[in-house]
C-alpha cells in the first residue's frame, strides 16, 4: 500500500511520526509519503529519528478566496449553535472566539455570524454550505496542483493528521476528484464539538465509542461505518522502556531533590490568562509546608508558551520550583502557534520522564490529567478564579463539552480554593488520601485500550480499507 500522510503541524510530528505508527508502516512494507509544511530543521529531526522515512513533500501554499473563507467561517459558526442545542450546552459558543482587528476581519466575522445564523436553522441548510465550500476548493489552483501530483504518486490511501488545517484541503479535494480513500484522525479529545472538521472524508478515525457518538450526533451526515475506533498513538510513549532515565539522572540533570517529594504544575497556552497566577499560590502554600515535607514542584510550560509571564515567580520561588522547558524548536517569527514549531525526540523523554518521575499533577483542566493516569497517577485540576472579577472565569473551563465525560466519575481531585493548596496536596502526597480513584475508568473512557496497540489499531483499520478496493 502506497499512503499519503499530510503532517501540517508538530504535533503530529510528535504523535504519530515518532510514534510506533512510522514503525509498523515501514516495517509492513508500506510506502509513505509524507506531504507537510515543515522547515528544513524539522525534517532533519524526523529523518534523525526514522532515518528509513525518506520520502518528504511540501504541501503547496494555499489561501481561500474570500468566498471560501466567509464559508467556512459561516459553517463553522452555524455548527457552534447547533451544537449548543443538541448537547445542551451554552459553553459550547466559546470557542468562536476569532480575532476581529481591523476592518477586514471585522466585515468578515460579522456577515459570517449573519450568514452562520440562518444556516443554523437546518442541517440541510449547512449541508449544503458545506458542498458549496467544496466546489469553491475544488476549483482552487491549488487543488489543480495537487490533482497532477496525485496522479503521479497514485497513492491508495490520503491520511491527514490535523483535520481542521485549510492546508489539507485542496489535498483531500484532489484525492476525491481521483478516487482515492481519505481518512483522518481527530487529534485531540476535545475537537468534536468545536465545529472545525473541515473537509469531508471517507473514513473518521477516532479516540473512542464516546468520540464516535459524539461525531455521529453532531456531523448528521457521517455514518457510523465511516468512524473507526483506534485510539491515538500519542500514550504509546509511555510503554517504551528505553525512553525512561533513572531518577537519579534526571533529577541531578535539572537541580531537584531526589528524596523530595514532586509536583507537576503544568501550563496551558496564553489563552489561558491566569496560569502564573496559579503557580504563584501553589508555591506560596507549599513554601508554609515544613521544609522537612516540602515538595518540590517541576514546571513545565506549555510548548508554544514563550512568554515571560512566569518569569517573576520563578526567581521569586527559586530552590522551590524547577522549570524544564519543553523542547520544541522555533523556526519563525510567530513564536506562539503550534503550526510553526516542532518537537523533539528529547522532548518525548523530557515528558514520559516528568510523568514518571512526579508524584501528582495540578494544571487548569489540562490533558496532562490523561498522561499521568497512564501511569496510575494523580491529577487536581483547579478550580478557582486567582483574580477578582475577571473576565475569564473557571466556571466557564469545566462547562465545556469535553469534561461531561467525568459524569458520575471521581477521576481527579479539585482545588476549590487557594487556602484548600496545602492541606490537599499534603493529604494526598503524604497521608495517602486517595485523588482520582477512577482515573483509570476515565481513561478507559476518553481512549481505548489497550494504549500500546493504537498504532496498529489505525494502521490494520486502513488496510482492511484499502483491501477492499
Amino acid at each position: 500500500m502506497k499512503i499519503v500522510i499530510i503532517v501540517p503541524d508538530g504535533v503530529g510530528v510528535r504523535n504519530y511520526l515518532y510514534s510506533k505508527f512510522i514503525d509498523y508502516l515501514l516495517e509492513n512494507n508500506h510506502e509513505v509519503i509524507i506531504y507537510h509544511k515543515l522547515s528544513k530543521s524539522a525534517i532533519e529531526e524526523i529523518k534523525r529519528i526514522k532515518p528509513r522515512l525518506k520520502n518528504f513533500e511540501d504541501l503547496s501554499n494555499f489561501i481561500e478566496n474570500g468566498k471560501a473563507r466567509l464559508l467556512r467561517e459561516s459553517l463553522a459558526y452555524a455548527r457552534l449553535l447547533q451544537n449548543k442545542k443538541k448537547l445542551k450546552n451554552y459553553s459550547i459558543l466559546k470557542f468562536w472566539n476569532p480575532s476581529k482587528k481591523g476592518i477586514k476581519k471585522r466585515i468578515l466575522y460579522f456577515l459570517a455570524e449573519v450568514l452562520g445564523f440562518l444556516l443554523s436553522k437546518s442541517s440541510n441548510l449547512i449541508h449544503k454550505a458545506d458542498l458549496f465550500y467544496e466546489k469553491e476548493i475544488s476549483n482552487s489552483e491549488a487543488t489543480n496542483i495537487n490533482l497532477d501530483r496525485l496522479k503521479k504518486l497514485s497513492p491508495d490511501f490520503v491520511l491527514n493528521l490535523h483535520q481542521r488545517s485549510t492546508l489539507a484541503s485542496p489535498v483531500i479535494s484532489a484525492s476525491k476528484k481521483l478516487n482515492i480513500k481519505t481518512g483522518t484522525v481527530i487529534f485531540s479529545w476535545d475537537n468534536v464539538p468545536k465545529a472545525r472538521l473541515i473537509s469531508r472524508y471517507d473514513y473518521y478515525f477516532v479516540w473512542s465509542q464516546l468520540m464516535k457518538e459524539e461525531l455521529l450526533q453532531l456531523y448528521p451526515e457521517i455514518v457510523s461505518e465511516q468512524i473507526k475506533i483506534t485510539g491515538t498513538p500519542q500514550f504509546e510513549f509511555y510503554f517504551n522502556k528505553e525512553l525512561y532515565l533513572e531518577k537519579e539522572v534526571f533529577f541531578k540533570s535539572y537541580g531537584l531533590d531526589i528524596n523530595r517529594k514532586t509536583i507537576c504544575y503544568s501550563g496551558n497556552d496564553a489563552s489561558s490568562p491566569y496560569e502564573a497566577n496559579y503557580l504563584e499560590d501553589i508555591c506560596e502554600e507549599i513554601s508554609e509546608i515544613e521544609e522537612n515535607n516540602r515538595p518540590q514542584i517541576l514546571f513545565r510550560r506549555c510548548p508554544v508558551d514563550k512568554s515571560d509571564r512566569f518569569d517573576k515567580v520563578l526567581e521569586k520561588y527559586k530552590g522551590l520550583i524547577f522549570s524544564i522547558d519543553p523542547d520544541w524548536r522555533i523556526d519563525k517569527e510567530n513564536r506562539d502557534s503550534f503550526a510553526t514549531i516542532y518537537p523533539t525526540l528529547n522532548d518525548v523523554k523530557l515528558l514520559v520522564n516528568t510523568v514518571f518521575h512526579s508524584d501528582l499533577v495540578i494544571n487548569l483542566g489540562s490533558t496532562m490529567a490523561h498522561d499521568f493516569a497512564v501511569l496510575n497517577k494523580p491529577c487536581f485540576y483547579l478550580n478557582y478564579n486567582p483574580v477578582k472579577n475577571s473576565i475569564f472565569k473557571v466556571e466557564d473551563v469545566y462547562s465545556f463539552q469535553h469534561f461531561k465525560s467525568l459524569k458520575d466519575l471521581d477521576a481527579v481531585g479539585f482545588i476549590n480554593n487557594k487556602n484548600d493548596i496545602k492541606k490537599d496536596i499534603y493529604d494526598t502526597l503524604f497521608s495517602l488520601k486517595v485523588i482520582g480513584k477512577d482515573r483509570i475508568s476515565w481513561l478507559n473512557r476518553i481512549v481505548l485500550h489497550p494504549l500500546e496497540n493504537n498504532s496498529k489499531n489505525l494502521i490494520e483499520e486502513i488496510e482492511a480499507i484499502n483491501s477492499q478496493n
